[in-house]
C-alpha cells in the first residue's frame, strides 16, 4: 500500500505551526504555574510588573493554544486532502 500526499508543503507548515504552538504552552506553563501556586498573601505584596506579567503570560499560553490548534488543523486539512485523492496501491 502506497500512499501519497499531494500538498506536501500544507503538511510541512501544519508541522511547524504545530511545534510553535507546544513550544509556546510548554515553555509558559510552568511559569504561570509559579504564579498561581503562590498564597494570595503573597501574590497581593507582588508589584504591579509582576502582576502584569503573569497577566501576559496567561495571554501568551491562550495564544499558544490557538497556534497548536491551527497547526493541528492544517495537519487534519493535509490528510483528508490526501484521502481525497484516494490511497493507491
Amino acid at each position: 500500500m502506497r500512499v501519497e500526499i499531494k500538498n506536501t508543503s500544507l503538511l510541512f507548515i501544519g508541522i511547524t505551526i504545530l511545534i510553535l504552538g507546544a513550544f509556546i504552552m510548554i515553555f509558559d506553563y510552568p511559569q504561570i504555574q509559579f504564579f498561581e501556586n503562590m498564597s494570595n498573601e503573597s501574590y497581593r505584596h507582588l508589584d504591579e510588573e509582576n502582576k502584569g506579567i503573569h497577566q501576559r503570560l496567561k495571554i501568551e499560553f491562550s495564544i499558544g493554544i490557538g497556534i497548536f490548534s491551527i497547526g493541528a488543523g492544517l495537519l487534519v486539512i493535509s490528510f483528508l486532502k490526501r484521502f481525497q485523492y484516494g490511497i493507491r496501491k
